[in-house]
């Protein structure tokens, strides 16, 4: 991890997400291009004036580090702001085991990432969705149960809905019954 240049655009712009705080917040395209020309000086720089940072070449980073091909690294687009996916929460984990200055960072998010996720989770363990599913009458599950679940509710702008969203992906990817009961909420209530 200590080259930098050696990453792919959209990797480098998945780490700076990452270093941004977008496991738990949607982060700006230009707040991205800034953070990912300090990781990576150049590699998203003009031809002609170099101390300038193109924004179409952060965008095309961006689809490419969203796309299936890629490992779905990033969720969002620009209108609402990127982040990170469970996919790219788990390649980050991977990344911060190094020494260097980077992996130092992505260490000390991956921890509070993780402790965060940890709190959700519990947070959804006490949720009536939760219990429902658990005695297995997942039928009585009304929209109510749905909006406390996810913590939003019919008042919510979708940039609002779709963080919470995300936020709930992340939290529960490694628990197989929060996985299933989410899957099961988003099919019924989304």
């Amino acid at each position: 991890m200590t080259d930098m240049v050696s990453f792919s655009n959209y990797q480098i712009v998945t780490i700076a997400i990452a270093l941004l705080g977008g496991d738990v917040e949607h982060i700006d395209r230009e707040d991205i291009a800034i953070k990912a020309n300090g990781i990576a000086p150049g590699k998203f720089s003009w031809r002609k004036y170099p101390n300038r940072i193109d924004l179409g070449s952060v965008g095309d980073a961006l689809r490419d580090a969203k796309k299936a091909k890629n490992d779905e690294l990033i969720a969002g687009n620009n209108s609402r702001g990127w982040m990170l996916s469970p996919n790219g929460f788990r390649w980050m984990s991977s990344l911060s085991k190094g020494e260097n200055e980077i992996s130092i960072q992505l260490k000390e998010k991956s921890s509070m990432a993780l402790s965060s996720q940890h709190v959700e989770r519990e947070r959804l363990y006490r949720t009536t969705a939760y219990a429902l599913l658990t005695d297995g009458r997942e039928d009585e599950i009304t929209q109510h149960d749905f909006f406390q679940f996810v913590r939003v509710n019919e008042y919510f702008k979708s940039k609002a809905r779709e963080r919470r969203y995300t936020i709930i992906t992340n939290a529960v990817y490694s628990d197989e019954v929060l996985s299933a009961l989410w899957a099961y909420l988003k099919e019924r209530f989304l």
